[in-house]
């Protein structure tokens, strides 16, 4: 059994050319190993997470523009001490 690769998180810019048709790029991607979460028509971005040493598979997705790597934010909960 093959460990499982860490996933990173990714922000991907749809081109302008397949904003119309995001569904099939979002397609393209899942099939290129992402975990999409959302799809964001009006913005031309996709959300998701996909195994690190994949991530450069994601640009060349037909319909890709840029790939960039999401930031995780963690933020104490309510009752926690100020640091």
């Amino acid at each position: 059994m093959a460990d499982k690769e860490k996933k990173v998180p990714v922000l991907v810019s749809v081109d302008d050319e397949h904003r119309s048709q995001l569904d099939k790029v979002a397609q393209r991607c899942r099939e290129a190993g992402l975990e999409v979460d959302q799809a964001l028509g009006e913005v031309g971005i996709i959300t998701g997470s996909i195994p690190h040493g994949k991530m450069s598979s994601l640009s060349a997705v037909q319909g890709v523009a840029s790939v960039e790597r999401g930031q995780d934010y963690q933020i104490a909960p309510p009752e926690a001490e100020i640091q």
